[in-house]
């Protein structure tokens, strides 16, 4: 890439961040902080990751000459912004960075996230996401990325499925380690949140089974899941399970839970103290 290339980067992502600064902003989430703040912090990580790629220190004036220009972009009646052939032109240096990434080896599935996030912040912006500038396609790639290599770590996790073949009702995951009984899957997010969305139902025929990544044969040298791994896994969904360095464990394990309304009936009644003499 080069240190001419982070150069262009960081005025392209400068220039973006001033068109969403002087435009129409994303709603904010009551806990989240502000989406400008977030763009900050994702170009910064992303110059830093490019020049340490590059073999080279990080400049602490790129991120001080993108404050100077969003400040000073406040008192512009103007609104500088990309045409969309410089809009194509900084998803594909995006992309590039991304394969970068993937095959400079170690687990860079964090630094591959941020661009994400920063590509899922384009497609907000309608000026951007309704022009043809390669974003979903770059977007898609993100992700597949990420997928890609989340198969190659070596974790174990459980496919939860709940809900007959009759239904009415159905849920699915995937959650860490290897859940192969009813006290196990009862203590699953995939299940509460199950049995909390409905609560009508009185038994959840379940089938759990078990996976590793990395080609493993087996389970030894594996770690349970983290919830960075699951994240992704979630948003995949079963097609995760096609990536060729996932590899079945055991199972699949057939059972039967109780819902909500049987839960509440196993509980004892709470002790009542009787009259006294």
């Amino acid at each position: 890439m080069g240190k001419k290339r982070i150069l262009v980067m960081a005025d392209r992502l400068a220039v973006y961040a001033i068109e969403r600064q002087n435009g129409f902003e994303r709603h904010q989430p009551p806990d989240g902080s502000p989406w400008s703040e977030r763009r900050r912090f994702w170009t910064d990580a992303i110059l830093q990751g490019m020049a340490r790629l590059e073999g080279l220190t990080p400049d602490p004036e790129w991120m001080e000459q993108f404050d100077q220009r969003l400040e000073g972009a406040r008192e512009c009646s103007a609104t500088e912004t990309l045409p969309p052939r410089e809009q194509a032109a900084l998803i594909r240096s995006l992309g590039r960075y991304i394969s970068a990434l993937e095959t400079a080896g170690g687990d860079r599935r964090r630094q591959i996230a941020v661009v994400g996030d920063m590509l899922e912040d384009m497609a907000m912006h309608l000026p951007w996401a309704g022009a043809d500038n390669g974003l979903d396609l770059a977007r898609d790639g993100a992700e597949r990325a990420l997928r890609r290599m989340t198969a190659q770590m070596p974790i174990r996790f459980t496919r939860i499925l709940l809900g007959g073949d009759d239904g009415p009702h159905w849920a699915s995951g995937f959650v860490p380690g290897a859940v192969t009984d009813t006290e196990a899957l009862r203590q699953t997010p995939v299940y509460q949140e199950a049995v909390q969305k409905y609560p009508e139902v009185v038994d959840w025929p379940a089938l759990c089974t078990v996976y590793v990544g990395c080609s493993l044969p087996f389970a030894l040298g594996t770690v349970d899941a983290s919830d960075f791994d699951l994240e992704i896994m979630n948003r995949a969904g079963d097609s995760f399970l096609e990536e060729p360095s996932i590899r079945w464990l055991c199972g699949p394990y057939q059972m039967i839970v109780p819902g909500a309304q049987m839960q509440s009936q196993d509980r004892p009644a709470p002790f009542q103290m009787g009259p006294t003499m």
